[in-house]
């Protein structure tokens, strides 16, 4: 039987990560437990933990390739009858283009009833080192008002995942991939802290709630750990959900777009300064419909624009869009699902030019993670015909 890999994570005090976005005008500080961290111990063991079949939804799947291409990486999460407390992550290897899959093989569990974690990433550096995000949250809830963006380095030996301890890099969440700034030595990194859920917030003193930008220079460190404050994207109240920004380079120089999720959709704003200052944040209709989801949004090794994102203001018809104008026409399409309930993108690209991407479908019902597998011509001849297929969780 192949091996299994639970990687039991327990989140205990430690030192505090001072003063949170201190470039959003905040003064609060994080003195609670829930925003501080330790490493982790890791078992490994031979056997499938029967903690790996409780599983009465899938979700939030993302992927991300090893710099040569030969092996892809998707991770979701699940654990319990929904999302809450006893939540997992938990990754998949393909190394045939996404024929075939191993499943479970690093499972990323909480140690303490009391913690979930959720939401993966993935970020391939500059150096060609994949790096895995998740957050986290305690106190048995499902938003504790601080979450906790986590990361390792992982790699596949030829018959297993290595991997590193976790570090807690930031409060909030990192649904989505950080971008590199080669011109500027520079990595940004998207993140959002929900607001605390009402009745949280007796005697706690939380982390400002918004769409963040977090900096790491690395002309100073490569260290994930020594994320910077750099910008903020604002958002009306009232277009507020999981704000799940995601930021793309339009050129070289400075010139960025960002999209968000939002109550009405997706909206987007745009930057000349490198993401240092953002103007206000408009709806986005050059794609055509949007619907209050998380998209993918990235670029291409051609310098085009991929975005995968429901073409729909609900949650069907999963779409393919290229741009080739910096975003300001989406013309090219490819439609890769046509069905309800298909939902949270993300996708990577090979060196061969492959584009390979992952979502959901009917969470806690069909509790399909799914996989396809195409190229950037089919997309601008929308060749549906090409597009591969395969299902990832067995």
């Amino acid at each position: 039987m192949r091996t299994k890999t639970i990687l039991f994570s327990s989140l205990l005090m430690a030192a505090s990560l001072g003063t949170l976005f201190q470039g959003c005008n905040s003064s609060k500080t994080t003195n609670d437990s829930a925003a501080l961290t330790s490493d982790s111990a890791t078992l490994f063991i031979t056997d499938t933990d029967p903690r790996l079949n409780e599983r009465n939804f899938e979700q939030v799947p993302a992927i991300g390739t090893s710099a040569d291409g030969k092996q892809i990486f998707v991770a979701w999460y699940s654990g319990g009858a929904a999302p809450g407390p006893g939540n997992f992550v938990t990754l998949s290897v393909s190394q045939d283009e996404g024929v075939t899959w191993m499943n479970d093989q690093l499972a990323i569990y909480p140690n303490s009833p009391e913690f979930r974690f959720f939401d993966p990433a993935f970020w391939r550096d500059k150096n060609g080192q994949v790096h895995l995000f998740y957050g986290s949250v305690k106190d048995s809830l499902l938003w504790d008002g601080f979450g906790g963006v986590n990361a390792l380095e992982i790699a596949w030996d030829g018959s297993k995942i290595t991997h590193s301890q976790p570090k807690r890099i930031s409060d909030g969440v990192m649904s989505n991939k950080p971008l590199y700034l080669a011109s500027q030595d520079l990595a940004l990194f998207p993140v959002y802290v929900d607001k605390p859920l009402p009745g949280d917030s007796i005697g706690k003193v939380f982390p400002e709630n918004g769409a963040f930008i977090r900096g790491l220079d690395y002309s100073k460190s490569s260290d994930l750990a020594s994320l910077s404050n750099y910008s903020r994207i604002n958002i009306e109240e009232d277009l507020r959900i999981h704000d799940e920004p995601q930021i793309v380079e339009i050129s070289d120089k400075g010139n960025l777009m960002a999209m968000v999720r939002t109550t009405k959709g997706i909206y987007f704003t745009t930057s000349s300064d490198y993401g240092l200052n953002w103007n206000p944040v408009e709806p986005f209709t050059a794609s055509g419909p949007t619907t209050s989801s998380r998209f993918y949004l990235g670029k291409l090794a051609s310098g085009n624009l991929l975005l995968i994102s429901n073409s729909s203001t609900t949650r069907n018809n999963m779409t393919a869009f290229i741009s080739t104008d910096g975003g300001k026409t989406w013309p090219h399409k490819l439609l890769l699902d046509a069905r309800d309930n298909v939902s949270y993108p993300d996708a990577d690209q090979t060196p061969d030019g492959r584009i390979h991407v992952v979502f959901d479908r009917e969470r806690t019902s069909a509790k399909d993670i799914l996989y396809c597998r195409f190229t950037e011509e089919d997309v601008i001849k929308g060749n549906t015909e090409m597009v591969f297929k395969m299902r990832v969780n067995k």
